[in-house]
């Protein structure tokens, strides 16, 4: 409890005061012990709760003095002994105290609990500026390591590309063969510093889209395309299956693909060879078009479900996958799938493969909605 201010203190002694002797003229005028020691223990409580214990042991002993002045000038009173109006004086300030003391330490037992309470609360916060410091520098370690990264691994590309255009020289099938190799690896690693970079940006609230009107259908078809090539070298049969024309979508053009390639990614990583990936574009509701890609394989436990699009979440390790991501492609998609006004979902049955699909808003409904959401 607060100190309270003077005038705050001053009020409550003098309505305790007041209190106790107003109560003692109810005695002495009706002659009679009506309040009994039950009324003089409100003023009493009063203090000793806001004031404390010092103030409420004054009120008490002033409360006993009342009652023993109007028991003495009470008329018709008779007592077998002339002390027995001072012992009954004296038991009601026993009991005055007792009460006062009680009061007190409830009191301060309060006060001690809300301070260590504070005191809690303040290491809370002091842990929470903590750990956003702590993701902060590690945030920048991330995002400078991956755009030191990012030059000397696209200096690797090139060369390896020369390499294999053959403009170095004529390369042997076993020569080219490594070369692939190591593009593709090269490959791998860029795209897991753009999702360093990504995430980076998703958690510093800087990861931003720029919307237009997108043809969905040339986009979803890019992509299908863009990783048919590995979908034969797994035996995995890629499709792609569209139930209606789809107006365009109010979207970025590049997240889109970044999404699509992500979800087919992963769906060809874990689906098994002689399985099929198969990517489906349609009309939501009358205002998104959903985009979905369903593959044979396995399927996803319903505890690591939960947690997919969580940040650097990792499933258990399966020994049919040659390559384990960093827990971020998901997560980078939820972002850009809400930044551009959708959602993202998953439905899977393990044995029986999953189900991964977002939405995207379409512009035809543009024209409902504010200027400032309609495409330029």
């Amino acid at each position: 409890m607060q100190p309270l201010p003077w005038n705050r203190r001053a009020a409550i002694t003098v309505v305790s005061l007041a209190a106790t002797l107003l109560i003692g003229l109810a005695d002495r005028a009706s002659g009679y012990e009506i309040s009994f020691s039950i009324f003089y223990l409100i003023p009493i409580s009063t203090a000793a709760w806001f004031l404390g214990f010092t103030a409420g042991l004054a009120i008490s002993s002033i409360s006993a003095l009342t009652w023993f002045l109007n028991d003495s000038a009470i008329g018709g009173h008779t007592y077998s002994h002339e002390l027995i109006p001072y012992w009954n004086a004296f038991m009601r300030l026993a009991l005055f105290a007792i009460v006062t003391f009680i009061l007190a330490r409830l009191r301060a037992a309060g006060e001690r609990e809300r301070d260590a309470h504070h005191k809690l609360e303040l290491s809370y916060t002091a842990l929470d500026e903590l750990r956003k410091q702590q993701l902060l520098i590690k945030d920048q370690i991330l995002s400078n390591v991956s755009h030191e990264l990012r030059t000397p691994l696209t200096a690797v590309h090139q060369f390896v590309t020369i390499l294999l255009d053959g403009l170095a020289g004529r390369l042997e099938p076993q020569q080219r063969e490594y070369l692939e190799i190591a593009r593709r690896n090269v490959d791998q690693l860029t795209n897991m510093i753009q999702d360093l970079l990504d995430a980076t940006r998703a958690e510093a609230g800087k990861l931003s889209v720029d919307l237009s009107s997108v043809p969905l259908q040339a986009v979803v078809e890019e992509v299908v395309r863009t990783l048919q090539s590995r979908a034969q070298e797994l035996g995995i049969s890629l499709e792609h299956e569209m139930t209606e024309p789809l107006p365009p979508v109010l979207a970025d053009p590049a997240r889109i693909r970044q999404i699509m390639i992500n979800l087919i990614d992963n769906a060809l990583k874990f689906t098994p060879r002689g399985g099929r990936v198969t990517v489906r574009s349609s009309r939501h509701d009358p205002r998104h078009a959903q985009i979905s890609v369903s593959d044979t394989g396995k399927g996803i436990p319903p505890d690591v479900e939960a947690r997919l699009f969580e940040r650097l979440f990792q499933g258990p390790r399966d020994a049919t996958v040659s390559r384990q991501g960093l827990g971020l492609g998901l997560f980078i998609c939820r972002e850009l799938v809400t930044l551009q006004g959708g959602r993202i979902a998953v439905e899977s049955e393990p044995g029986r493969g999953s189900r991964f699909f977002f939405t995207l808003p379409l512009v035809a409904d543009l024209a409902e909605e504010s200027p400032e959401r309609r495409p330029t």
